[in-house]
């Protein structure tokens, strides 16, 4: 598709994977609404959101004028979400390699021993205790603050200029209107909440009554009726956290009769510069997604006691509340004395993540709840030695 305008306003199509721009362009939003039309997670077929990241992929063919905006929305990124969320620099997509699976290591017994211990698949169970609910989520809901809403009416003459972005000439003084619950019927509260519940991520349900419950528990009622969808978003913003916390806190996993299988590794397509060398792990490169990972590979080449290792596919995952969980490393290591030599005892099998020294303050909740899941599901399930560590060192 050629086009002057369709990669911005008014065009709304998500599967964009290849964007060429053939102009100049100077203005910053022209940048960010081209770019945010490749950014979107594809749809299929039946409209169903594709998560796969080897699908979501967005090529840009840029001009000089791209980097400088590039950088910024890295840096914008990094911001909203921590440097565990910022995805590696956009590489250079005219190096691109093939990271080669070693299949003679996956015929090694330790490899077969270690895929044999962790392949399992599981299902977890989880119970909510409604009065528990009821009691931690009715007091945050009194403290939040929740306003009346103001609404101020201006009119005001737009024009387009040379940029193509808006100018407003304010024609009349602002007229704030208030109360506005006195001129509108109020809305059904609980099926706004059970509504915004669903669209949630993940989808979550509690019943009407419950929903209900909380409302008829609650103090702030006041609030609810000057603003009942603030009220409603505050409540279901809290009603989720509490409920994932009890989720998670006594969630327990059990195997089920199916598992991940040895041929579903196959050759990986990469950039060159996310790449490390390896010598121990079962692929011939290692591809890191943090300068944390490019350490802790390093920190495993180094160690003469560890046999192999390998960076779990994205398709390895565990099941959780908040979403799938993607651990990072499979790790098989010979035992040893103080002194560094061989004790001669069963090798070390173990799972391990990987984050900065500060992981526990700077990860998202869901993501602390991800690793907290991932825990009881090698240690208990499988019973399987798992972990969280920062360098190489800090392993057995």
């Amino acid at each position: 598709i050629f086009s002057h305008s369709a990669p911005r306003e008014g065009w709304d199509n998500p599967n964009v994977f290849q964007i060429c721009t053939l102009n100049q362009t100077t203005s910053e939003m022209k940048k960010r609404q081209e770019i945010g039309r490749g950014v979107r997670l594809a749809v299929d077929q039946a409209g169903d959101r594709v998560r796969d990241e080897k699908i979501n992929v967005l090529t840009v063919v840029a001009n000089e004028s791209y980097e400088r905006y590039v950088e910024r929305l890295q840096t914008e990124i990094e911001e909203e979400y921590g440097k565990e969320g910022l995805p590696p620099r956009p590489a250079d997509a005219r190096k691109r390699v093939t990271v080669k699976l070693r299949k003679e290591y996956t015929l090694k017994p330790e490899f077969k021993e270690l895929w044999e211990r962790i392949k399992h698949k599981t299902r977890y169970n989880v119970k909510i205790d409604t009065e528990r609910l009821l009691n931690d989520v009715v007091p945050e809901i009194d403290k939040a603050e929740i306003r009346p809403p103001r609404v101020t009416v201006t009119k005001a003459q737009l024009s387009v200029n040379t940029e193509d972005t808006f100018d407003a000439i304010q024609v009349s003084a602002d007229r704030p209107v208030l109360y506005l619950d006195q001129r509108y019927p109020l809305p059904n509260l609980v099926e706004i909440m059970a509504n915004l519940m669903e669209h949630t991520t993940p989808p979550l349900r509690l019943t009407r009554t419950t929903l209900l419950e909380i409302y008829k528990r609650s103090q702030n009622k006041k609030a609810a009726v000057d603003n009942p969808h603030e009220f409603a978003s505050v409540a279901v913003r809290i009603i989720k956290e509490k409920i994932l916390d009890q989720l998670v806190n006594g969630i327990q996993y059990e195997k089920v009769n199916s598992w991940y299988e040895m041929t579903q590794f196959e050759d990986i397509p990469s950039w060159a510069e996310y790449l490390v060398p390896a010598a121990h792990s079962v692929y011939d490169h290692v591809l890191y997604d943090s300068e944390v990972e490019r350490e802790f590979v390093m920190g495993l080449e180094k160690r003469d006691d560890v046999k192999l290792y390998l960076k779990l596919p994205r398709w390895f995952t565990v099941p959780t509340p908040v979403g799938e969980y993607n651990p990072d490393w499979a790790i098989v290591m010979e035992p040893r004395d103080s002194h560094g030599d061989n004790t001669g005892e069963e090798l070390l099998y173990l799972v391990r993540e990987t984050k900065d020294a500060d992981w526990k303050s700077d990860l998202r909740q869901d993501e602390l709840r991800k690793i907290h899941c991932g825990g009881r599901h090698f240690k208990d399930a499988l019973g399987v030695d798992y972990s969280v560590v920062t360098k190489a060192s800090e392993l057995p």
